[in-house]
């Protein structure tokens, strides 16, 4: 997939802006609040159809103005050209079109523009919260697979209903309710159970798929980037003890898992064990990276797992992502970084932002140099 041009107006600080993008290498530089990380916020909009910074819609809309447009030229790998055109109002009214065809909800653009979005806060991926770490199982598993996304959805709607469900038994527990509510509410968590079983197998064993993708090209180009620190390792750790580990297996176990767990979670108000509990352990070598690891190898490992997403992504849907990377370059080496850049200009059209120019070193490689201002764009200088 190549992005080949941005038309863009009352996008936060961009009023207006008509860019063209180079098929390879684009590095976006400009100081803090100028719009770089705007100009990659505008470009995944059409990846997910809404913002990876805020689920506030009005935030995008420039101070002072009524509503926002994107228009986006782009070419899939296959030669097919296509346009893509979003708009919003303040108030949260949306329009979206394809080659000009009115689309009918803004639901149809996701998925259009494949994209991977590294933003400073990804650094946690290999030291923060399991919750980082789930999110990337799952957007991954996601873009290549119909099954796991149903699968993901219908375990989180029955999560929430038995956490409903949990919340009011807590209540009645207090109240001294009548037996035969006990009774009722036992039997509506068994169905809940149920349904959690059966789709968090779905999900486990979606998620143990997709790893086994993306731990070897997780690893390959960790390799590239930082020759000789040790060997990238990713692995599932479940939250229950699930058997042999196949799906059926899988089910039983947590289905036994959420029965004995079920007066705990009665008592807390939510369910305390399933996917939705579970994490990946990423290790260098033998070493744990979220407890021992020094934070330019965890950066580096949050970067081989973004660049291992689009390499699965793109084989999986024959289609390259594009590569979205702010603010990467920092905090690494000109030896490093050199060797990330060309990583990108040999697999993807990539976007990378950097509050300096000098960020960009002497690697060798095509590409442009788009500054941003105040919102304005200027392109032309070759990178």
């Amino acid at each position: 997939m190549i992005v080949k041009s941005l038309h863009a107006g009352n996008f936060r600080n961009i009023r207006s802006a008509d860019v063209e993008f180079s098929e390879t290498f684009n590095f976006i530089v400009g100081g803090n609040a100028q719009g770089k990380t705007n100009l990659l916020e505008a470009l995944h909009m059409f990846s997910l159809g809404r913002s990876f910074r805020t689920r506030r819609s009005d935030e995008l809309i420039a101070f002072g103005e009524d509503f926002l447009f994107l228009k986006l030229r782009g070419l899939s790998d296959s030669g097919v050209g296509f346009t893509l055109d979003l708009g919003l109002e303040r108030g949260g009214r949306v329009t979206a079109s394809a080659n000009g065809g009115r689309l009918p909800g803004l639901s149809e653009i996701i998925g259009m523009i494949p994209s991977v979005i590294f933003a400073p806060g990804d650094v946690e991926l290999s030291s923060g919260p399991p919750a980082g770490r789930r999110l990337y199982m799952d957007y991954t598993a996601a873009q290549v697979s119909p099954p796991f996304l149903s699968d993901l959805k219908e375990y989180r709607r029955a999560l929430g209903q038995r956490n409903v469900l949990l919340k009011r038994m807590q209540g009645e527990a207090r109240e001294r309710r009548d037996p035969e509510d006990g009774r009722s509410r036992r039997a509506q968590l068994d169905a809940w159970d149920a349904m959690l079983a059966e789709k968090g197998a779905g999900v486990v064993a979606g998620r143990r798929e997709i790893l086994s993708a993306v731990a070897p090209a997780a690893r390959g180009i960790f390799a590239e980037m930082a020759p000789g620190a040790g060997d990238l390792g990713l692995s599932y750790h479940c939250s229950f003890d699930e058997g042999e580990g196949g799906r059926p297996s899988v089910r039983e176990a947590l289905s036994a898992a959420l029965l004995r767990g079920r007066e705990a979670d009665r008592r807390k108000g939510f369910t305390g064990t399933g996917p939705h509990c579970d994490d990946m352990t990423i290790r260098l070598g033998d070493v744990d990276l979220r407890r021992f690891g020094s934070q330019g190898r965890k950066r580096l490992a949050a970067i081989a797992l973004k660049l291992a997403q689009a390499e699965v992504i793109m084989e999986r849907r024959s289609e390259r992502p594009v590569v979205l990377l702010d603010d990467i370059f920092s905090e690494l080496d000109s030896a490093t970084a050199c060797r990330v850049r060309g990583l990108l200009s040999g697999r993807y059209q990539s976007f990378v932002t950097s509050p300096k120019l000098s960020d960009l070193g002497e690697c060798p490689g095509g590409g442009i140099v788009i500054k941003v201002e105040n919102g304005a764009l200027s392109t032309g200088v070759r990178a």
